[in-house]
């Protein structure tokens, strides 16, 4: 079914690896059950167990009978742009149209939206059958053979809520594993949102000691700059940035990886048109670039709080783990309204639960040395952590942090938990580098000259992968195997030849090799913007970037992004 936004300038917001040579170095095999926790990649149903129409897919053509055409849809639209853009903008005053954007959109997403104690309505959630199938599977031991893997045991929830929604039952099936293998131990291993499950979990019941290794992958739990700045009203345009988060899109886009841009919209690119002749026609915007930019960075307040809670984004505690302490109150007020607001009130319950992800996750993970939380979990309860971040691909270029260097969903610096990163375009000076050589940490420097990570939290066991998108996932397979079945699995040794700096390899998405000085370029969604930064005008290339959006968000929405 063809899916389509309504919405144009909400949008405008919103943000297995190949098979190695054996090395020299042997790891002592060790039998560990794995728990793989994904992001949002579940599918929901309503409290009767129908899967439930979440977002998007309710904005198509009429072939469901429900009046709910192109023209409807764009005539919506622009019924609601008109008195902002006559009234609203020239006045500064965003209040009545955020409003009137709210209730107008916020039942088309309603089975989206959790309620104002950060519960699900309608009884939405991941379906009975599908927890019961892997909540059974912790009766069966797969490690028979002497070997666990990846997928053996998979840890199912509804990742809308607080990741300490589910530790209690997480907890459970822990200890159900560890009694059907007979092993003392699991190890977890999590993707995107699943770190913040991960994360909680430890936070309450690492101290049992039920734990013995965790593998983070590209997780969120960390921060995320796109997920905060968007929260927090950090909004910058870069044109140059956002031909290359197009250009990437339509290259794993032919891989069927991610989002691709091959399908336009094209009731997206007619709302546009509409919207820019509107605005032009009234003398809002001069001119369309420059307008345009302006008009982006002023709609901020209007648009984004109503539809981050129209569509249940930010009612989603799990999201807000991403959100740094510094801009937390500034996100708070922006889409839940000041301290005392009617909004406040009704949301209050949601909102203690945020607060309670503040204070047990985010303040705790950004406190250096043994304060640190992850440093807590090593120290006190044992735990080895290890972490897989991507790099070479742009972020969402819609935020203040468009540079940040990532995965096209979660920045690198975040993901690998501090490691030192350069810019999407750039690499690191050569005064630093040198003077980290001199240091004796010249073996966490990556042969692109892009990555020190000497500076991650754990330097000696996370790795890297360059020109990995976010969507794929393959090749974190094996090294999470090997890093929860062996001992003494770290990137300085090279253990069985996996270098601390890996590649994609170009013939194969799914595939990775050890990065060398001869296939370390950045990948072709970046060398071509750099030859030519400006090839489209601000317009063409906003137009195309909606449209990337749109799908992206679909997909976030739906929880068929594999976060």
């Amino acid at each position: 079914m063809k899916k389509t936004l309504s919405v144009l300038l909400a949008l405008l917001m919103l943000c297995s690896m190949a098979v190695m040579p054996a090395s020299a170095v042997q790891n002592k095999h060790e039998k560990c059950p794995v728990i793989f926790i994904a992001g949002s990649s579940v599918d929901l149903v309503d409290g009767d167990q129908n899967p439930i129409s979440t977002g998007f897919d309710v904005l198509t053509d009429d072939d469901e009978g429900d009046g709910i055409t192109k023209e409807k849809i764009i005539e919506t639209t622009m019924n609601i742009l008109l008195p902002f853009v006559m009234e609203g903008l020239p006045r500064d005053e965003w209040e009545n149209y955020g409003e009137a954007l709210y209730e107008e959109f916020a039942p088309i997403f309603e089975e989206s939206q959790l309620d104002g104690d950060g519960n699900p309505k309608f009884g939405t959630g991941v379906a009975k059958a599908e927890i019961k199938k892997w909540d059974d599977n912790a009766f069966k031991d797969h490690g028979k053979d002497g070997n666990f893997r990846l997928r053996d045991y998979d840890f199912r929830y509804d990742w809308r809520l607080s990741p300490y929604d589910h530790v209690d039952r997480l907890h459970e099936y822990i200890k159900t594993i560890i009694k059907t293998t007979g092993c003392d131990q699991v190890a977890l291993v999590g993707r995107c949102l699943g770190g913040n499950v991960i994360t909680a979990y430890l936070d309450v019941y690492g101290h049992e000691g039920l734990v013995k290794k965790v593998v983070y992958d590209e997780v969120m739990s960390n921060g995320s700059v796109a997920v905060n700045d968007s929260f927090a009203g950090k909004i910058k345009f870069s044109d140059k940035h956002i031909q290359a988060y197009v250009a990437e899109s339509e290259y794993f886009g032919e891989y069927n990886v991610g989002i691709d841009l091959a399908d336009m919209n094209d009731l997206l690119i007619e709302i546009v048109d509409r919207t820019v002749d509107l605005m032009t026609q009234t003398g809002v915007i001069d001119t369309v670039t420059g307008g345009l930019e302006t008009l982006y960075q002023r709609l901020y307040t209007a648009f984004m709080p109503a539809m981050l809670r129209a569509t249940g984004l930010g009612t989603w505690p799990s999201y807000w783990s991403s959100v740094c302490d510094a801009d937390f109150d500034t996100a708070l007020n922006l889409v839940f309204g000041e301290e005392g607001s009617e909004s406040r009130e009704e949301n209050a319950g949601l909102i203690e639960k945020i607060n309670y992800i503040r204070e047990r996750i985010v303040k705790p993970r950004e406190k250096t040395g043994d304060d640190n939380l992850y440093k807590k979990f090593v120290n006190e309860y044992g735990v080895e952590i290890a972490v897989i971040a991507g790099y070479g691909l742009v972020n969402p270029p819609i935020v203040e942090s468009y540079d940040a260097n990532g995965d096209c969903t979660v920045d690198t610096k975040n993901s690998s938990f501090g490691a030192t990163v350069a810019g999407v375009f750039s690499t690191l000076p050569q005064e630093y580098i040198d003077s980290r050589i001199e240091a004796g940490y010249g073996d966490y420097i990556s042969v692109d000259k892009k990555i020190d990570a000497s500076t991650c939290l754990f330097p000696d066991t996370t790795w890297f992968i360059k020109n990995k998108h976010h969507d794929t996932f393959n090749q974190v397979v094996l090294l999470s195997e090997f890093f929860t079945q062996y001992e003494g699995v770290n990137a300085n040794e090279n253990s069985r030849n996996i270098s601390r700096f890996l590649v994609v390899d170009p013939d194969n998405i799914n595939s990775v090799v050890n990065m060398t000085e001869d296939n370390c370029a950045d990948g072709p969604w970046l060398q071509t913007i750099e030859q030519k930064p400006t090839t489209e005008s601000i317009l063409a290339s906003l137009m195309r970037f909606l449209t990337a959006l749109l799908k992206l968000f679909t997909q976030l929405i739906e929880g068929t992004f594999t976060l």
